[in-house]
């Protein structure tokens, strides 16, 4: 695993709270996303760097040295950051879409504040379309969710980053006999009928579920509905209409709830696309910086 700035910021929260989870609290972040990322992060220098005790976690003495530098490197990182990037001298000004997701609100509080041009933010219903937009230059940068394997092609003027993979969630009537369990097979749905989107461009939703389902022995019966708003899926599914997919990080509603599927059968990308011209091209790392952020907080995978 190639370390990032953020794991360097979760080993010195951990170094500073003396407990995971504390630091957890102080990230945003449940406990269990906060074992798993230390997990990981140690795994990566092939030994401990925190002992565990009942009184919570103390460093290593390799732990002590690599805080060390990481302090350093976070140091530096918000020192630069402190700098206001001028990507071009006349201050163009810079616009930025988003679809679904939590990236685009998190860029939109923290952005401006890093950039000297203007910067604008637009949502777009459509990945298609936002996709297109950022490939003819009218969108400099963009923030979209699409389906592992069914998204479309980026044209060759924009560069596209994979900020990260999420499950996607099985949208179900609080009264339905599966609602109770933890994950559900996806077999076992093979009688109800499926509420989907508006047909995108930019991804293949139906093409992504008729895999899954496939895969899983049966054919998707699909709803003749095609509605794009969250809550009005969610509305339709606590009447009994159909069931829906949601990325993971989508916030319950009343009368429905949300269940991981077993194996995890469909992930959503959270991917950032820039235009390779764009006034942004400059600010790209710190672009990424913000966005891996918005997803290690809300879209993290959580086993």
């Amino acid at each position: 695993m190639d370390l990032e700035l953020r794991h360097f910021r979760i080993l010195l929260a951990i170094a500073e709270a003396g407990s995971l989870t504390k630091a957890a609290a102080a990230l945003m972040l449940s406990q269990p996303a906060m074992t798993t990322q230390l997990r990981r992060i140690e795994a990566s220098f092939g030994q401990p760097l925190f002992e565990r005790s009942v009184r919570g976690v103390a460093p290593t003495r390799a732990g002590e040295l690599v805080i060390s530098h990481a302090r350093d490197a976070v140091t530096s990182a918000d020192r630069i950051r402190s700098y206001r990037i001028r990507p071009t001298a006349d201050l163009e000004p810079v616009t930025v879409g988003g679809c679904s997701g939590p990236m685009l609100g998190h860029l939109t509080l923290h952005l401006p504040a890093t950039l000297s041009n203007p910067v604008s933010f637009v949502q777009f219903v459509s990945t298609g379309e936002l996709l297109g937009r950022v490939g003819d230059g009218t969108i400099d940068a963009g923030c979209l969710v699409d389906l592992d394997g069914f998204g479309a092609a980026p044209a060759e003027e924009v560069l596209v980053d994979v900020i990260g993979l999420e499950p996607v969630v099985v949208i179900l009537p609080a009264g339905h006999p599966l609602a109770g369990k933890e994950r559900i097979d996806l077999a076992s749905l093979a009688e109800e009928t499926w509420l989907l989107p508006p047909n995108d461009p930019g991804c293949d939703d139906y093409g992504a579920l008729a895999d899954a389902c496939g895969t899983a022995g049966f054919t998707p019966r699909i709803s003749p509905h095609r509605i794009g708003d969250l809550s009005i899926l969610c509305d339709l599914v606590a009447q009994g209409i159909g069931l829906t997919l949601a990325q993971g990080s989508a916030r319950a509603r009343e009368g429905v709830v949300m269940r991981r599927l077993t194996g995890d059968p469909l992930l959503g990308r959270h991917l950032l696309a820039l235009h390779r011209v764009s006034p942004l091209i400059g600010a790209r790392p710190l672009l990424l910086d913000l966005v891996r952020d918005a997803f290690t907080t809300r879209c993290a995978k959580r086993d």
